[in-house]
């Protein structure tokens, strides 16, 4: 009710704020009158943007502690940088229009100097990169990191940081966001080389962060605005040694907005081309910085429309034969599916009962969501003051609030197959077979659709103090995050009062009576009543928090200068404590049909950890080598729940020539089992699964498979719980690569790095394993349950440490940037990655199964879809007041296997382009307008017979189609 007064609201607040009359955009000759005092040369050049109208940027390490004199008179930006920089070491370049970076003057005889800076390298200079805690004048580390900046966040016209990473070639496999429906919880996480996301290190501003509320085990990236973010950084390798847990696939590090000047209102509105998926988001960013210090706030709320799955045409009906697909309609039907005693099994049609046929199924997606409204409310905040040229205190303060409804289909029962048995009693009042019925399947559409409403908030909290002396440079912080969720549950079924509805007419004989009302599951559908609904309804919630608190010291140094440069060395110590918990509070009982929660979970842990790493220069400008230096990490941990680990890192960078890097790394990593994977106190589930004896051809071949299972059923009831005696997972990584940036050819980078990941250990609580295994090797017999008629009862998955992976592939990156002679900048990017071989073992009884270029869907505890080829490309070019930029995202063909058979499929390839046109109008100084197309043919996501939500992996793809949006800002 709320969504629309807030969008006028937005609306309105963003067109009173646009100045009536302004200025053109100032050129950087136009002269204009200038006052600048003796000051820090940090200082100086910020007041010089901002005078100017244009973007200064530079690493504060390069700049350091340089002064400058003071500067009076009319002068054009141009003149007054050649003044402030004459007497440095320090010249400029300018990036584009708006935008100039500071740079070292060119030293030819510093064979770590490149001439051919681009402006997503020019971030990195002088400071540490994700990957390395060193400060380097060298742009290429010994392991390869993406940078994003925030015109690229902008240029794709994202308002999610998920969806933008969704389409990163490094990121494959099964993250969540809102649009995944059944089985997402509104959060949204991010997974590299298609590892779960719990192998994937998510860092805010290089500082580890609190998991998702209901214990999780990853970062919620729903909790970040990308509003106020100034850079993501990807680092594609393991980094165990310099980071600690998680680190396995790679870290993604979130750097924040740090500094900004004025005012700033930004407002966004999209949907698609159906006319649904209405966004909106409201931005507000507000800066100030002075000689001594500085404070930045942005605020941010952004409210997106649902979708249904009926709303299109792939994912409308769960019945996929037409498109070589299987029916995964279910077997709880409308009206019900009755199982008599001699076998037969019969439904009411027209008044009378029939036998039922295997076509006699229920299209669950008539009701089910298939991208979730949500709402975000982010707020962040952060500030430094330098008390002197060698102390400065900075802290930064975050809030966040998110929302969001996913809906099921109503409730399914399945009274053979339920937590506790359901049988209907022979002289309960609604049956007419005079016989006790176990075995009834019915959808309950007289109850409403299921909703899962998912609330949570979340703060953090980081401060910090940075100082320098004449030998080296230090940081301490001190640092506290919480999230805390809840997820409540409706329109489920309480099992005791079925049970109590269902059997014997003496024990329920009417509300008025004994409180117990009768259960008819033998009318057609609508036959249900009221008031039995009110007998037997249900809901659940849970409410639970993740937390994390700490604190760390680091301190870097050129130990000595050796002949061939210096000896870098940085070191530190972290201590933190993880603690995490849920809670249920339960209506009428603590046994469900329909939803079942996570169960209570309550645990925690203390980490203590050391670590140092030292670069090594070993020779420089000798025959055949131009440069040649080494990297070197160890990180020392202590866990008070399993022991301590040791991971270390060793890298080489080579370079035989100046254009040309070449580069290695070897390191090991490890993931500590999370707190839920340990202390989880139980969660059940209708698990999405597909059971090999459901197949005639494998009953008598298989060992498992001696009698032939229920053709119908895709669900089955599946137990998960905590181990506490888990084991970390281990890995070894390798990179070898080479980057090209040859001076002929000035703004061209180039670069191919070839990766393996070796992990073991695994921690998995997989029952389309335990279920595969059982019925191939007759193994885990203990763990899937199967009646007298070979139909599974119940599945039981332990966390445990079982299988390996081995991952192989490459990644590839080209940049080129060109200026014309009138001033237009193009940049042309490829960013892709192949991988050409995941093996997974599942466990020591299987054999090593290729997963690269394949499909299976998270629902069964599947990888998701693991594409060989994943590819992004884009141009951008930039004239005067106007930017215009391409984008073409591809992912290749993938294998699936049909569920309820032995066949596979091929999923077709995809490929979708994206358009953006921005003006900086020259009628409002400040003023930016942008209109973009996303999807611009309309292409549909490729059809996956295997994805049992809405027939397409939405981890991977978007089902929007044509989406176009608008944005415009005002800054002050």
């Amino acid at each position: 009710m709320y969504r629309p007064v807030l969008r006028h609201i937005a609306f309105y607040l963003a067109a009173i704020c646009w100045p009536a009359g302004a200025l053109a955009l100032t050129s950087i000759d136009q002269p204009k009158n200038l006052s600048l005092t003796a000051q820090p040369l940090s200082s100086a050049l910020i007041s010089l943007g901002k005078s100017s109208g244009v973007s200064i940027v530079f690493p504060s390490r390069l700049i350091g502690n340089s002064r400058c004199e003071a500067l009076q008179g009319k002068l054009s930006t141009r003149q007054a940088l050649e003044a402030l920089l004459a007497q440095t070491q320090f010249s400029y370049r300018e990036i584009s229009p708006h935008v100039i970076a500071i740079i070292p003057k060119p030293n030819q005889q510093d064979p770590l100097y490149h001439d051919n800076l681009t402006f997503e390298e020019l971030t990195v200079i002088g400071r540490s990169v994700t990957g390395s805690r060193l400060s380097r004048n060298d742009l290429e580390g010994s392991s390869p990191v993406d940078v994003i900046s925030a015109p690229d966040l902008a240029r794709s016209g994202t308002q999610s940081l998920a969806e933008f990473l969704k389409f990163v070639p490094a990121v494959s496999g099964n993250s969540t966001s809102t649009a995944v429906s059944n089985g997402g919880d509104g959060t949204a996480t991010v997974t590299l080389r298609g590892l779960p996301a719990n192998n994937t290190l998510v860092l805010v501003n290089g500082q580890r962060v609190s998991f998702d509320g209901m214990a999780g085990d990853s970062v919620d990236l729903n909790t970040i605005s990308p509003a106020s973010v100034e850079r993501i950084e990807i680092l594609k390798d393991g980094a165990s040694a310099i980071y600690g847990s998680d680190a396995i696939a790679g870290v993604v590090n979130i750097v924040m907005k740090q500094e900004f000047e004025g005012f700033q209102i930004e407002q966004y509105y999209g949907e698609s081309s159906h006319g649904d998926l209405e966004t909106l988001s409201t931005n507000l960013l507000w800066g100030h910085s002075s000689e001594q210090g500085g404070l930045i706030a942005s605020f941010s709320y952004y409210t997106q429309e649902g979708l249904f799955s009926r709303d299109r045409n792939l994912s409308n009906n769960a019945d996929g034969r037409s498109l070589g697909g299987s029916d995964q309609r279910t077997s709880a039907t409308e009206s019900s599916r009755i199982t008599l005693g001699d076998g037969s099994v019969v439904m009411l049609d027209d008044g009378i009962f029939r036998n039922a046929t295997d076509e006699d199924l229920h299209n669950y997606r008539t009701q089910t969501s298939s991208i979730s409204p949500s709402d975000r409310f982010n707020f962040y905040t952060s500030g430094y003051y330098q008390f002197n040229d060698r102390l400065k205190f900075t802290g930064e303060l975050a809030y966040n609030q998110t929302e969001a409804t996913i809906t099921l289909a109503s409730t399914p029962l399945y009274t053979a197959f339920e937590d506790i048995p359901l049988p209907v009693a022979a002289d309960n009042i609604y049956n007419p077979f005079g016989e006790e019925l176990s075995d009834i399947r019915r959808r309950v559409l007289e109850l409403e659709p299921r909703e899962q409403i998912n609330d949570s908030q979340g703060a953090r909290i980081n401060l910090g103090l940075q100082g320098n002396s004449d030998h080296f440079n230090w940081e301490g912080h001190v640092y506290w995050s919480r999230n805390e969720s809840e997820e409540k549950s409706t329109n489920l079924l309480n099992a005791n009062r079925l049970s109590r509805a269902l059997g014997p007419s003496a024990n329920c004989q009417g509300t008025s009576i004994d409180g117990c009302e009768p259960l008819n599951l033998f009318g057609p559908a609508g036959s249900i009543s009221e008031t039995q609904l009110a007998y037997i309804r249900d809901q659940v919630k849970e409410e639970g928090y993740s937390q994390l608190y700490g604190m760390n010291f680091t301190f870097d140094s050129s130990l000595s200068e050796l002949p061939d440069g210096a000896l870098q060395l940085v070191a530190g110590i972290d201590f933190r404590r993880e603690e995490s918990s849920i809670e249920v509070d339960y209506d009428l009982g603590e046994s469900f049909v329909g939803g079942t929660p996570v169960g209570e979970t309550k645990g925690a842990r203390s980490i203590y950890e050391a670590f140092f790493e030292l670069q090594a220069p070993i020779a420089k400008n000798t025959t055949g080598i131009y440069s040649l230096d080494a990297e070197l990490a160890l990180r020392q941990s202590y866990y008070s729940d399993f022991g301590s680990n040791s991971s270390p890192k060793l890298g080489l960078r080579y370079r035989p020539i100046r254009d040309l890097l070449i580069r290695t790394t070897y390191s090991e990593g490890f993931r500590a089992p999370s707190i839920d994977e340990l202390h989880m106190g139980g969660h059940q589930t209708q698990a999405f699964l597909d059971d090999p004896c459901s197949l005639p051809e494998n009953i008598g071949v298989l060992p498992g498979c001696s009698i032939q299972s229920d053709t119908t059923r895709i669900q089955f009831l599946t137990n998960f719980s905590g181990d506490d005696t888990l084991e970390p997972e281990e890995s070894t990584n390798y990179t070898l690569g080479v980057v090209w940036t040859p001076q002929s050819i000035i703004g061209l980078s180039m670069s191919l790095d070839h990766f393996w990941i070796d992990q073991e250990n695994v921690v998995d609580a997989s029952p389309q394993t335990l279920l595969n295994e059982n019925a191939y090797f007759y193994a885990y017999s203990d763990l899937v349950e199967r009646d007298s008629m070979g139909n599974i009862r119940r599945i039981t998955a332990p966390f445990i440490n079982i299988g390996e992976r081995n991952i192989k592939g490459l990644d590839f990156a080209s940049r080129y940037q060109w200026i014309s002679a009138k001033g237009g900048l193009l940049s042309l990017s490829l960013n892709a990655s192949y991988l050409y071989e995941y093996l997974n073992q599942v466990s020591d009884n299987s054999p090593k199964k290729d997963l690269a270029g394949t499909y299976s869907d998270a629902a069964t505890e599947g990888h998701g879809s693991i594409p060989e080829w994943k590819v992004n490309t884009g141009l951008v070019w930039t004239q005067n007041a106007y930017e215009l930029s391409y984008n073409v995202n591809y992912i290749s063909s993938l294998k699936e296997k049909i569920p309820q058979s032995n066949s596979t499929r091929t999923i077709d390839p995809w490929l979708t382009h994206d358009l953006q046109l921005s003006y900086y109008t020259p009628f409002y100084a400040g003023l930016h307008l942008s209109l973009g197309i996303d999807n611009v043919l309309d292409e549909e996501p490729p059809f996956a017979s295997a994805a049992f939500n809405d027939s397409f992996d939405a981890r991977t793809y978007d089902i929007k189609g044509r989406y176009w949006y608008f944005r415009l800002s005002q800054s002050f």
